[in-house]
């Protein structure tokens, strides 16, 4: 496990690095609604805490959702105050925004030391009164504090991922991250110690013949994108249409489309030899090569 010394050393320099950023990329990323003063009060509550329960030693925070969103600077809560919803469903992107850029990674339970893993088993018990040995319950006590570790932000990181058109209302999901970049990117941002591991999710596979599908095609509509895309489930439900939406914004702001020759807008930006049944403002899946 790392010493406390250097611990706070990192926590130190990233705190430093926030105030006067030497990198350009991170300069520039760091002006996201929200994600400075986000960075600034994780490492704080770090350091005042004194955690680091990750395996490699690395400074961890296990703090709930409505906690750390208090702890945030007033004028940032002033801004979201008519939102009553904000800090249980928007806020949360931001959290994973600051995971895929590299500055914080959700940890699982084998990520954790095992000190750790005891010491909160027996707090999970000890609030619900449960036997010593039965382990399997404290996980109940977990899904109300993530643990996330804290990087060093003067090592070299993945700002590069952020966009400048995201914020706090962009929905990461795990398909789409693990399909731009790998599954390890994906886990490091959903697959904490309270995370569903049955969620639905797409494959790259699936979304690699959705590409091919529209190369032939030029566009697609919702409808012709679904069958692609559906997600295996236990339940073997389909989702509703905002689930595909989803799957889809998110692979367009991370770039994917992009670097496929591909969009997803609206259809009137489409040539005119391009004849589907869509009206002109709905969004639709084209090929570049199909632009008025």
């Amino acid at each position: 496990m790392k010493n406390t010394t250097t611990t706070t050393t990192t926590l130190d320099t990233n705190l430093q690095l926030l105030k006067r950023p030497t990198d350009k990329v991170m300069n520039n990323k760091l002006k996201m609604p929200g994600l400075k003063a986000l960075l600034k009060v994780i490492n704080k509550v770090a350091q005042s805490t004194g955690e680091h329960e990750s395996l490699d030693g690395r400074p961890t925070i296990a703090v709930n959702m409505d906690v750390l969103y208090n702890l945030m600077p007033a004028n940032y809560q002033k801004k979201h105050a008519d939102n009553l919803t904000f800090a249980t469903k928007a806020f949360p992107n931001l959290l994973r925004l600051a995971c895929l850029c590299g500055a914080i990674q959700l940890l699982d339970w084998t990520q954790i030391s095992k000190d750790a893993r005891d010491a909160r088993y027996k707090l999970a018990m000890a609030s619900m009164g449960k036997g010593k040995n039965d382990k399997a319950t404290g996980h109940w006590y977990m899904q109300y504090k993530n643990v996330y570790a804290i990087n060093d932000f003067s090592q070299p990181l993945h700002w590069e991922r952020l966009d400048y058109k995201m914020n706090e209302q962009t929905q990461l999901t795990y398909g789409a991250v693990a399909t731009m970049y790998d599954l390890e990117v994906a886990s490091d941002i959903f697959t904490g110690v309270n995370s569903d591991h049955a969620v639905a999710t797409m494959t790259e596979n699936q979304v690699g013949k959705l590409i091919t599908q529209l190369s032939k095609v030029k566009v697609m509509t919702l409808n012709d994108i679904k069958p692609f895309i559906k997600p295996s489930t236990k339940d073997n439900k389909d989702r509703a249409d905002d689930w595909y939406r989803n799957q889809l914004n998110c692979l367009d702001i991370l770039g994917y489309f992009k670097a496929n020759g591909v969009a997803y807008d609206k259809y009137c930006k489409c040539s005119d030899y391009v004849d589907i049944d869509a009206k002109p403002q709905q969004k639709v899946l084209y090929m570049l090569d199909v632009i008025r």
